[in-house]
């Protein structure tokens, strides 16, 4: 065709269905186009002269060659449309390079069966090939994507699925006759990976995906074959290849070359070219967008006509509107790109398949979205969780505040909630460790924790706030259950961890005292008159001190703000964490390998009770920590770390370090009932008001049917990074207690690294009354299956993979359209 033409160095050819039948895409690159130009140029720029002659003779092919049912036009392909997530592409790939079965050789008709399939259930699609070459020997790349969620493989269950079961739309199954397959071949799964996968009707599919090490040996590491399992399963599941489609792309992995004798770019003779673009005619009546939330066909704008030989008119399709739905109205919390990022979650969900929609924000307690899911799995993550309802909370702001993403979590844990949170890509790391500890750091002795401060400060029931001379942090520090609050200048006020702080024996200018330290007279009572005196006061309201002017009192005091009294040990057994990828402005999932993990279940079980052990038990006189406490906290810790299960009673025993063991236990022979001596760091069954309570949208009496899946929990995923989790100490500073001259209400404590104040989002009302001048930093120092949905391709197609030769193609620029498959 006219990929031959000395004017025009390839041609990508897209095909879909749209309103008005399928639409084909011919869109010529031209010789003189370097690797650096503009890929997507429009016909009146600068590279107008550029593309005059390949288009001309690209219209005059059209001219000649395409029947009287196909009416064209020059003009802009629009891909924005189709969605921001990407989805599991199939590309094809053949067995050997050159080696190919010739159209007049076979009857079939794989582009038929292909398009029949997706016609009749009703997918959308986009169906790419892109050819190269010139007197009569081509190259080509052959490539289709769906976008039905169900169509989009994530996570384990659907890799286990891929596997097993094959993808429906899979290329190779009409083209396999030609010696090809495709990127989804289970072989590539074959020694690196152990899999099943059991659709079950009345409960959740059961599945299993394992590391195969029967390659190992003294030559390859296991470690090495772990590393090649996670490159063919992401080859396997290639949703990078989806973007490769989007943006004409046709370069491939070079091991699948060197390793499987694969091309993803391989070589035709011109009659070859037959199946992958020959033309059917089968009307295409409906328009499969409109059954697909948050995606819709790529768009066209037409500059110029092409008049066929023969007359054409448009054929309207059948079905509803297809008018794109507004912007839903955004909230008023957050700022333009905290919104932002809203809008991609919402829609990524929803492309993904999710249930997803924005909480109307009042000034009460709410998520920032909220996801519903009967089957309690994420289509879009591929995980599962253990609620119906799961919050979405977007932390781009509140990545410098760590307990606004704690109380976050709380609140959704409260209301017996999954909460998934999203961050920027430059902050996920730190958002990640936040959330697997709950406390800012261990105290300098190692016996205690050093506790972050809230944003809310200490009130008495009357609506006073506490205060105390000076400026600099208030800092908590938690040792059991005893809590402790200091400044600068030493030790203030203790007390029992589970009761409010406000009613803690603060010492108070002008009250007696028992003990003559310097912490006597440190703090008081400070509230606003209606005459707009400023009056620090003692418990009963006498006046130690007034000012007339606030700038005088803030020269003088400073506010005291709440601790965060942590949740137990991390918060990872009941969150998903993600982050934006700058790159590809995707939503992906964080979950880092500690550092601790190995390759061996008992290794990594082992190493992650001496974790554990290293960072929350002390020895300290008095207490007896039992081993059912013990074995119950490991666990849920563990498993929020780890991908492998917590180890059984009876075998943490064997875990247990020598000083454990040498401890009085209550007990005979291998029974442990208490370990005499030894305390947790501070105690996760904590129950504080400093704790923060579900949403405002809880509704108690609302029962959420959340109990265990039967899922496998022997999934393994590891990679081979040690991306950090320890719990060594932080330099962290902490946040000042000072005043602003701003309004007198609740206060932001917490500042961003710069030193500036960030509005809250999610529904927390923050007012910025404080002057801050400390850095409140984080930083260490020390499922149900869709796999037999009938909308989907489930026509069974004819059952019968990269080359790095290729260059990148550019995006489409001239367009044919047609009411029927031409």
């Amino acid at each position: 065709m006219s990929c031959g033409e000395s004017c025009i160095e390839s041609l990508e050819i897209l095909i879909y269905p749209a309103k008005y039948g399928l639409e084909f895409v011919l869109h010529p690159r031209p010789y003189g186009l370097n690797e650096n130009s503009n890929t997507q140029s429009t016909l009146d720029s600068a590279e107008k002269k550029t593309y005059t002659q390949p288009l001309s003779k690209l219209k005059q092919s059209v001219k000649r060659r395409y029947p009287a049912a196909v009416t064209a036009e020059v003009g802009h392909l629009d891909l924005e449309p189709v969605g921001l997530s990407d989805v599991t592409t199939t590309r094809l790939y053949s067995h050997e390079d050159g080696n190919r079965e010739t159209p007049g050789n076979s009857k079939t008709k794989p582009l038929k069966a292909l398009f029949d399939a997706f016609r009749e259930n009703h997918d959308p699609f986009i169906y790419q090939v892109i050819v190269s070459g010139k007197d009569g020997q081509y190259n080509a790349s052959v490539r289709c994507a769906t976008y039905r969620p169900k169509d989009t493989y994530t996570g384990d269950r659907d890799f286990a699925r891929l596997v097993e079961q094959g993808k429906p739309s899979d290329l190779s199954r009409v083209f396999a006759p030609g010696n090809f397959t495709s990127n989804h071949d289970p072989r590539l799964a074959a020694g690196l990976w152990k899999t099943s996968y059991t659709k079950r009707v009345n409960g959740p599919d059961k599945y299993r995906v394992e590391y195969n090490d029967e390659r190992t040996n003294q030559y390859t590491s296991r470690r090495e074959v772990r590393v090649l399992a996670d490159r063919n399963r992401e080859i396997i599941l290639r949703k990078g290849e989806h973007r490769r489609l989007m943006s004409g792309d046709t370069s491939a992995e070079h091991f699948l070359k060197e390793d499987y004798n694969l091309y993803g770019w391989f070589s035709l003779f011109e009659a070859q070219l037959g199946p992958f673009v020959q033309t059917v005619t089968d009307r295409w009546e409906t328009n499969p967008w409109l059954d697909v939330d948050g995606r819709s066909e790529p768009g066209f704008h037409s500059v110029e006509l092409i008049t066929i030989e023969t007359d054409a008119e448009f054929g309207f399709g059948q079905g509803a509107t297809d008018e794109a739905s507004g912007e839903p109205e955004v909230q008023n919390e957050g700022n333009l790109p905290h919104r932002s990022y809203e809008n991609i979650v919402e829609r990524s969900f929803t492309e993904g398949g999710d249930d997803i929609e924005k909480v109307e924000q009042t000034t009460e307690a709410l998520p920032d979205l909220r996801i519903w899911t009967d089957e309690q799995f994420i289509l879009t993550l591929g995980i599962a969780v253990g609620s119906t309802i799961v919050a979405f909370e977007v932390e781009d702001e509140n990545s410098t505040k760590p307990s606004n993403t704690l109380k976050n979590a709380e609140r959704a844990i409260a209301a017996g909630r999954h909460v998934i949170f999203g961050f920027t890509q430059d902050r996920v790391e730190r958002g990640y460790r936040t959330l697997s500890r709950g406390y800012k750091k261990k105290t300098a002795d190692g016996t205690g924790a050093v506790l972050y401060n809230r944003t809310d400060p200490v009130r008495t029931v009357d609506g006073r706030s506490v205060v105390r001379r000076g400026s600099g942090a208030t800092t908590y520090e938690l040792r059991g259950r005893e809590l402790t609050a200091s400044d600068d200048d030493g030790e203030l006020v203790c007390g029992d961890a589970s009761e409010d702080v406000s009613t803690f024996d603060w010492p108070v200018a002008g009250e007696p005292t028992d003990e003559d330290t310097e912490s006597a007279g440190r703090c008081g009572y400070y509230r606003k008159t209606e005459d707009g005196t400023h009056r620090v006061e003692t418990r009963d309201g006498t006046a130690i001190i007034t000012y007339s002017e606030k700038k005088a009192f803030l020269a003088d005091w400073c506010r005291i703000y709440e601790p965060h009294i942590p949740m137990g040990f991390g918060y990872l057994d009941h969150v998903t964490v993600t982050y934006l990828d700058e790159e590809t402005n995707q939503i992906e999932v964080y979950d880092p390998t500690p550092e601790w993990a190995t390759y061996e279940r008992t290794e990594t079980q082992k190493a992650g009770f001496a974790a554990f052990f290293d960072q929350f038990i002390v020895a300290r006189d008095g207490p007896q920590l039992t081993y059912d406490a013990l074995k119950e906290t490991f666990a849920t810790w563990f498993e929020g770390h780890s991908q492998y299960d917590a180890p059984v009673r009876s075998v943490i025993g064997g875990y247990l370090p020598e000083e454990f063991k040498k401890a009085k236990t209550g007990a005979t022979g291998n029974e442990y009932k208490y370990f005499d001596g030894y305390d947790w760091l501070f105690d996760p069954a904590i129950d504080s008001p400093h704790q923060t309570g579900p949403p405002a949208d809880y509704d108690p009496d609302e029962v959420d049917d959340s109990e265990d899946s039967d899922e496998s929990g022997d999934s393994t995923d590891e990679s081979d990074s040690t991306d950090e989790y320890t719990e060594t100490e932080q330099n962290d500073s902490t946040d000042t207690g000072e005043f602003s001259d701003t309004d007198d209400s609740t206060n932001t404590e917490e500042s961003s690294d710069t030193g500036e104040a960030d509005s809250t989002a999610g529904g927390e009302a923050a007012t910025a009354d404080v002057d801050e001048t400390g850095v409140d930093e984080d930083t260490d120092d020390d499922a149900s299956d869709d796999s037999t949905e009938s909308s989907g391709v489930q026509k069974t197609l004819t059952d019968a993979t990269d080359d790095p030769d290729a260059a990148a193609e550019p995006e489409d620029t001239t367009t044919k359209r047609t009411t029927e498959d031409a």
